[in-house]
């Protein structure tokens, strides 16, 4: 096993730094989006993208989420440190297939806008490294995406 880490490209928030901080740092609006109603309607607009995103049984509160995701499982996060107003660190709870830590960064630019990037380290054998790496590479370049994407001054 070694550790992997993952680095998205530097993406583009049309939001202050702090705005976007005090969001990430909450996981609590996460049960918004992530609510029954939206994750329908999510899927409906992805189409053909949305195969195999099943979210089910989503809970959250300031500083923990958890959710089932077939066929990974239970997936449940915390929030391990948080740096005001430029960093946001979680971690899951190892209780699933892969414990991993999620880190994003922000970064001012100017008062309604701001710089992120997202890092993922996680625990691959070589064996899963070869068969999920380039996934990765993808995948947390389209969590980085995402998070720019949030609508922070709506939500």
């Amino acid at each position: 096993m070694g550790l992997q880490k993952y680095v998205s490209d530097i993406k583009t928030v049309y939001s202050s730094n702090t705005v976007v901080y005090n969001r990430l740092s909450d996981l609590e609006f996460l049960n918004t989006m992530f609510g029954p109603e939206n994750m329908a309607r999510a899927k409906e607009q992805m189409g053909d993208k949305a195969k195999g995103m099943d979210i089910q049984n989503f809970i959250s509160d300031r500083d923990t989420c958890s959710f089932d995701m077939p066929p990974i499982g239970n997936i449940a996060l915390f929030i391990e440190e948080r740096e005001e107003p430029k960093t946001v660190k979680i971690v899951s709870d190892g209780g699933g297939k892969m414990a991993f830590k999620l880190w994003i960064q922000i970064l001012p630019v100017n008062d309604s806008q701001c710089k992120l990037r997202v890092t993922l380290h996680i625990e691959l054998n070589m064996m899963m490294k070869m068969m999920i790496g380039k996934k990765l590479d993808q995948g947390i370049n389209q969590i980085a995406d995402g998070i720019a994407q949030i609508p922070y001054g709506r939500i």
